[in-house]
């Protein structure tokens, strides 16, 4: 049974600073990687741009899945949204702990024209192209003739970015009731290809790549409750300042109010007090009604 796995991720790039900021940033990205993944056994490809990530991850699967959790928790990544997840029968990136490629600037327009295809949504990036494109910088770069990058079909994914079809179907081979008798070919997943070699998947095979593949979901999944939960407390906070600018403006109007009436009752004594005593007098109810009289 081959405990190799594979898994392609892209994420937001969250590193801020000047150019030289940044690439040292990258730097200390990449040794990290490559002290880390050499323990563990994972091998692999890291890209970036000013806007996103995008990295290839091969190794054992408990290798792998470690990795990847350490990724999700860098908060110089964003958005962490998993584009391929699943074993495979060999690696691609042998000899490389982890690769940095996309320096160049025919890398950088492939990546972009990757993202521009996807309008910008890491979720809508395809698997297999960013899993190709990472792979023929890795050769181009070294020097080497690119190979073809065997990666299988996979299903049209959700609107939301999860693979619903995938998903569902990991689900069903976690299921007691979905396990082949013995000497059975085990059932394929659906929307997955036979694999080249010919030989039916082991249903051990099925169930940690199912494993795999439901991790990988919530994660993403994770990510955007995370993400959504800072957007409510962001809108909590500018409401309760917006409620306290209004409560400021209503005791600001009431001061002045009362401002307004001290210097109207003021401006009523002071004419009271500059009238003449005769036209006060004429003012008396007496001195009405006598010129009534007349």
């Amino acid at each position: 049974m081959s405990d190799l796995y594979r898994l392609v991720y892209a994420s937001k790039n969250l590193l801020q600073g000047s150019e030289a900021e940044m690439s040292a940033a990258v730097r200390q990205i990449l040794d990290a990687s490559q002290r880390n993944n050499r323990a563990v056994g994972v091998t692999g490809a890291l890209m970036f741009n000013t806007g996103a990530f995008a990295q290839v991850l091969e190794g054992p699967r408990r290798g792998v899945e470690a990795t990847f959790e350490r990724i999700q928790r860098d908060p110089r990544h964003g958005d962490v949204t998993v584009l391929q997840c699943g074993p495979t029968e060999s690696r691609s990136f042998a000899t490389w702990s982890m690769a940095f490629v996309g320096q160049s600037a025919r890398g950088q327009a492939r990546f972009s024209s990757l993202a521009a295809e996807s309008g910008f949504d890491l979720s809508r990036l395809d698997g297999d192209q960013v899993f190709a494109m990472l792979h023929g910088l890795v050769m181009e770069e070294e020097g080497l003739p690119a190979a073809e990058a065997a990666a299988p079909a996979k299903p049209a994914r959700d609107a939301s970015g999860l693979d619903v079809v995938q998903v569902r179907a990991a689900i069903a081979q976690l299921r007691p009731e979905a396990a082949p008798p013995a000497g059975a070919p085990a059932k394929p997943v659906a929307g997955r290809e036979p694999a080249a070699t010919g030989r039916s998947v082991a249903p051990q095979d099925a169930a940690e790549a199912a494993l795999c593949v439901l991790k990988a979901a919530l994660a993403s999944e994770r990510q955007r409750t995370s993400a959504l939960r800072a957007e409510i407390d962001n809108l909590q906070v500018a409401l309760a300042a917006a409620e306290g600018r209004l409560d400021g403006l209503g005791a600001e109007r009431d001061l002045w109010a009362g401002r307004a009436r001290l210097l109207a009752e003021a401006m009523v004594r002071e004419a009271e007090a500059v009238r003449p005593a005769g036209a006060r007098e004429d003012d008396s109810p007496g001195a009405a009604a006598g010129i009534l009289a007349a």
